[in-house]
């Protein structure tokens, strides 16, 4: 009687989930990149939606899609095997456009789309393809030159005659490939996310988000806008497992305002990943317009970025409590039009309109680092004092530029800087390869409060400057004894 009952258990079990899942061909979608099916995808998702949630399935096959939107309780499952092309058609996103920004230029075509939903997944090892094309542009030489933030690397490379006008732009239509607004209990497993046009993964405003196994790529010489995975003013997010390698910032978290609102990113975990990236690897900003905090980022490995750990705050937002921890780096530079300069870490505090407060960074640890770099760390309150900052256990490794127009100068440089702590670091020049422009182990200048313990580091192979170097600097300690 028990095996009965066990048995008609299983059997209830087994009709109850094959009735909640919904495969996209029996809706009409057609696995021919000449057809477009996100129409008949879209219908499958509705009808899951409507009896209560379920999984759409995508079996293994090349499907041509326009903007398709998850509902709430709606798993988007991707075979193995399964792709879903974006559409190069601008009339295949008539109702797409999400807005991620204050102005409609901020309006953008996505691929995958939620708003205002719960409960929503999209998994399998599947991919989605963003077919982006882009194309090369020369840009005015007066543009370059003001930038606030890049203006004196372009003045560098005027004196070394490299080029600095030429950069790429998209070629539209060019969609997003998921974007999640203001959405509860977000999934995102194994999937792949290749060629987006705009942002591959963008989710704002999303509270409990779980980003797992995932990977991302985009193309390092031309990616331009193709961020990998965006966190924008989410709370309780979790990613881990996963390898984005993109042309644009690879993993960035930040604060966008979209008709005067603008939310904290707080509560972030990070683990287990690996970056790479022609821009930031692992970036903060730039839009600042709200606050990060309680974040942590370990156990990961950055490979072959223009910049490593980076935040660039500009628009009033406060950055505390974030720590880095158990992070292998490795950066070299990149073509003269992306941000960076090789840096292992760069934080600056920079105001993007001046009649606006800039925003501040305090509470902020690195831990248990080792980095090879092209350009060494960088922490710069231009635009406010840059507070509480430690490094324990950070190896520096200097590496030579493979670039003309040479940027590096110090191993650690700080200016602006309040209670800066530094345990157990140490810079290493490289003396078979090293650089003429090499300067100073350790640079720093506005500095109040500093304290450093076993810190090592020797003169650069020219000898030209002294190992450190301090510019108005007050309440110096160095190994217990205190400094003038």
């Amino acid at each position: 009687m028990n095996k009965f009952f066990t048995t008609l258990s299983l059997f209830i079990v087994s009709v109850t989930l094959a009735a909640k899942s919904y495969n996209v061909k029996d809706f009409g979608a057609i696995a021919d990149t000449t057809v477009l099916s996100s129409p008949f995808i879209q219908k499958a998702v509705d009808e899951c939606a409507a009896n209560g949630g379920g999984v759409v399935v995508v079996p293994a096959g090349n499907y041509l899609c326009g903007s398709i939107f998850l509902k709430s309780n709606v798993e988007l499952h991707l075979e193995a095997g399964s792709t879903l092309f974006a559409s190069r058609r601008s009339s295949d996103y008539p109702k797409a456009k999400v807005s991620i920004g204050a102005s409609d230029a901020d309006r953008v075509d996505i691929l995958i789309a939620a708003m205002d939903v719960e409960n929503i997944s999209i998994t399998g090892t599947g991919s989605l393809n963003g077919q982006a094309v882009r194309e090369s542009f020369r840009r005015e030489p007066q543009l370059a030159l003001t930038d606030s933030v890049t203006g004196r690397e372009i003045a560098n490379a005027i004196k070394y005659g490299v080029d600095y006008q030429t950069k790429f732009r998209k070629v539209p239509p060019c969609p997003g490939l998921i974007n999640f607004t203001n959405c509860k209990n977000v999934h995102i497993e194994n999937i792949q996310v290749v060629e987006s046009s705009f942002w591959s993964v963008h989710l704002q405003w999303c509270d409990r988000v779980f980003v797992d196994g995932i990977y991302i790529y985009s193309a390092p010489s031309n990616g331009v806008n193709a961020d990998g995975l965006d966190i924008d003013g989410c709370s309780n997010v979790m990613v881990s497992n996963s390898v984005i390698n993109t042309g644009d910032d690879a993993l960035c978290l930040k604060t966008t305002s979209q008709d005067k609102i603008s939310k904290p990113c707080e509560n972030v975990t990070v683990t287990n990943c690996i970056f790479t990236s022609s821009s930031a690897a692992i970036k903060l900003g730039t839009e600042s317009f709200s606050d990060f905090r309680n974040i942590t980022i370990s156990n990961c490995i950055v490979k072959d970025a223009n910049r490593g750990i980076n935040m660039i705050i500009r628009d009033g937002g406060a950055v505390s409590n974030v720590l880095f921890s158990n992070i292998v780096i490795n950066t070299v530079r990149k073509a003269t039009f992306w941000w960076g300069n090789g840096d292992a870490v760069w934080m600056t505090i920079q105001a993007r309109r001046k009649e606006k407060p800039a925003g501040k960074i305090e509470n902020v640890s690195f831990d248990h680092i080792i980095a090879h770099s092209q350009s060494g760390v960088r922490i710069e309150g231009f635009d406010n004092v840059v507070n509480n900052i430690r490094f324990n256990d950070f190896q520096l490794f200097m590496e030579p530029e493979n670039a003309k127009d040479k940027r590096s100068r110090n191993g650690f440089l700080f200016n602006g800087v309040a209670r800066l702590l530094m345990n157990d670091c140490a810079v290493s020049w490289n003396t078979s390869q090293s650089e003429d422009v090499w300067e100073s182990a350790y640079y720093f200048e506005n500095v109040n409060g500093l304290t450093l313990n076993r810190t090592l580091g020797e003169q650069a192979p020219n000898k030209r400057y002294p190992a450190i170097r301090k510019k108005n600097t007050s309440n110096v300690s160095i190994d217990g004894k205190s400094q003038k």
